[in-house]
């Protein structure tokens, strides 16, 4: 394979250009902008670690899940559980200033395109997610994730870089949370927010994989809204399957099995939660923070807190 094209310059298709640049295979890159921003969290487990190193900006060991103001858990780990990471600049290190405008003519040019296109291809579910950046006297060093029981999803506050923090809302019944984000952090986050950007998070399954990558292939986990470890891991397979001539539909689909059979499961149990009434969602939430093990898995995205959730929808014959 002499020339790849890759449509979209995100967390996935920027890493899987320097991957085959690096193999030496000549390939091209394509956004609709020279600079990338895709507002979220910027959290990552601290499991992973791609094989172009982003800047990590601080280290997380503190956790406070609340539900509808209340905290139901906290802890602490020795090691850094999850990282906040300098995905901007990461990404824009990765593209190195070599993005392009896709034209009509491009697709023949290629011998192969990737499409790395994101969540803007509509053809999935998706939920605008809205994040402020806050300057705050208080040190944020601790990440902290409260779920509404009247909404499916939750407002989270991250650390960020010093003497701000990362304040975000996303629910899959509320068109543009950022009302109810500014109320938020009026309550629990005083100080000056000084940036509100919203994205678009993918939360439904997409039917047609093919030549596709990242969140254009709907690799989001739906329950913790994570996309960056996944679009990394997705752009490592499509690398690897390039460089070694391999089919690349179906070496993606078979290293990726595992991976998408947990969204596909995230999925289904979000839309049975969001069918819940109030007072059953609020009590699985309750029982769930409290079952030993829970909170360590789902901050993990582990699949066995898959498993902790199906129990106790068993238990309290919730389906």
């Amino acid at each position: 394979m002499s020339r790849v094209a890759i449509r979209g310059a995100g967390v996935a298709g920027s890493y899987l250009f320097q991957l085959l640049r690096h193999s030496g295979i000549e390939a091209e890159l394509f956004d609709v902008t020279e600079k990338y921003f895709k507002p979220c969290g910027e959290v990552v487990t601290n499991s992973y670690a791609p094989k172009y190193p982003w800047k990590v900006i601080k280290e997380v060991h503190d956790f406070k899940l609340l539900i509808d103001g209340s905290e139901v858990y906290s802890t602490h780990y020795r090691y850094a559980k999850w990282v906040v990471i300098d995905k901007t600049g990461w990404v824009n290190e990765l593209r190195g200033g070599a993005v392009k405008r896709w034209t009509n003519g491009e697709a023949r040019a290629h011998e192969l395109v990737i499409d790395a296109t994101g969540p803007y291809s509509r053809d999935r579910t998706t939920v605008l997610t809205v994040r402020a950046i806050v300057q705050t006297e208080d040190t944020v060093d601790w990440v902290s994730l409260e779920f509404n029981s009247d909404l499916t999803g939750f407002y989270w506050v991250f650390p960020s870089r010093p003497g701000t923090a990362n304040v975000g809302a996303g629910f899959l019944e509320v068109r543009n949370p950022a009302r109810l984000l500014l109320d938020y952090v009026k309550r629990k986050v005083p100080g000056k927010v000084t940036s509100l950007s919203g994205a678009p998070i993918s939360v439904g399954e997409v039917r047609d994989k093919r030549g596709r990558i990242g969140e254009a292939r709907g690799l989001v986990f739906p329950i913790a809204g994570e996309g960056i470890r996944p679009a990394a891991i997705s752009a490592e397979v499509a690398a690897e399957a390039i460089a070694s001539g391999d089919e690349l539909d179906e070496r993606l689909t078979d290293e990726l099995a595992d991976l998408e059979a947990e969204i596909r499961e995230q999925g289904r149990l979000l839309r049975l939660y969001s069918a819940m009434p109030r007072a059953i969602r609020k009590a699985l939430m309750t029982k769930l923070l409290k079952k030993d093990g829970f909170v360590d898995a789902y901050l993990s995205d582990e699949l066995n807190f898959m498993e902790a959730v199906k129990s106790v929808i068993r238990a309290e014959n919730l389906t």
